[in-house]
């Protein structure tokens, strides 16, 4: 009985002290958590908007003009290097009277053709803007608008707003506006007849227009047209005699088994601008004292340019305090913070791109603490 007693009273000893314990580390870990709540943090200030370089036409004639406008500025630009391509995507159902085999056959081809008949469309990768005869021409004619959207960014159904430094146009236009004479008359509809050759011999056909569009990306803050996209939809109807071959005709039978092909056809050109320059990717940045790091820039020369072609500079605006070598890297003074009449003082660092006869200029704000930079959530 009493070694009955002695166990039950040092069970009880143990967890009267697992629950001090328990406590103890509660307890230090609240003292912890209020300290670390509560220990001073730097909180960047909030920023001024960019503003854009002009404000966004809602006027349908207005946008016409000023897209057309970029556009035409873009091409003659000595400061641009442009790349365009083509991409052709024949899915969907061709319509026919083949037989299942026949049909089997034309499906493949089909579904292989694309990126051959694409390659047939002139292509172009950094290209010197000024220096090209043969840039896409595009112009978007205020007549054939049936609709038009224009914004700042993209918003999407819960208001949230992303690419906030782009303006993003597209016009729907009159698809019968579409050139479809020349496309029929192309090497592009002579090499798509030569691959349907296995199976059927196009003899007549057209090109029905059934969507067109342009869209347009713009960069607001710089004002300088970044993509343009042109789209089209075309149901090609075509008749067609089935090859004996592909279709087990008897040879008597020959050339006697006439077809109408609908094919569908979707064109789309891209047109794409990288532009020269120098631009800080932040407006501003926190540095400690004894910080060393790269600055958020993004400079564009010519993609065959060497660092003789140019001249590329960082000068900040307490050199005491803050070093920038010619890469871009930023040191801090060890003693930064005593130098400073405030660990909140703003100071500066001015880059400029000498290039091409132009000059670029962007400038970016630093701030320099001692204290852990509060991070936003999201």
């Amino acid at each position: 009985m009493s070694g009955g007693k002695s166990n039950k009273k040092n069970i009880v000893s143990i967890i009267i002290i697992v629950a001090l314990l328990i406590g103890a580390c509660f307890a230090t870990i609240s003292v912890y958590a209020k300290k670390t709540l509560n220990k001073p943090r730097f909180k960047m200030p909030e920023e001024e908007p960019v503003a854009s370089a002009v404000e966004l036409p809602q006027d349908k004639s207005a946008l016409c003009a000023y897209v057309n406008s970029l556009y035409e500025d873009a091409l003659k630009a000595d400061n641009a290097e442009g790349s365009w391509h083509t991409d052709v995507n024949l899915d969907g159902e061709i319509t026919t009277p083949f037989s299942q085999a026949d049909q089997a056959i034309v499906s493949f081809i089909k579904d292989n053709a694309a990126g051959q008949i694409a390659a047939l469309y002139p292509n172009e990768s950094e290209v010197k803007m000024s220096e090209t005869d043969d840039a896409p021409v595009i112009r978007v004619n205020e007549a054939d608008v049936t609709g038009f959207t224009a914004e700042r960014g993209h918003t999407d159904d819960e208001g949230n707003v992303s690419d906030d430094g782009f303006y993003f146009v597209t016009f729907t236009l009159d698809p019968v506006k579409a050139d479809t004479k020349s496309l029929a008359e192309s090497e592009v509809y002579a090499e798509t007849a030569k691959m349907l050759s296995p199976v059927a011999e196009l003899k007549e056909a057209e090109f029905e227009p059934e969507r067109y569009e342009i869209s347009y990306k713009i960069d607001r803050v710089s004002n300088q047209i970044v993509s343009v996209d042109v789209s089209n939809d075309y149901k090609v109807k075509a008749s067609a005699v089935l090859v004996s071959e592909a279709a087990g005709l008897l040879p008597e039978e020959q050339n006697s088994l006439f077809a109408n092909v609908e094919l569908p056809y979707r064109k789309a050109l891209r047109v794409g601008f990288s532009w020269y320059g120098a631009r800080f990717t932040q407006r501003s940045i926190v540095l400690h004292p004894s910080d060393m790091k790269a600055l958020p820039a993004d400079v564009r020369v010519n993609s065959a340019a060497t660092k003789e072609d140019y001249k590329l500079t960082f000068t900040p605006s307490d050199k005491e305090i803050l070093s920038v070598d010619e890469d871009g890297v930023v040191s801090v003074s060890k003693t930064a913070i005593g130098q400073l009449a405030s660990p909140d003082d703003t100071l500066s660092i001015k880059m400029k791109l000498e290039y091409g006869g132009h000059a670029y200029e962007d400038e970016l704000k630093v701030y320099i603490t001692d204290l852990e930079t509060e991070v936003e959530n999201g």
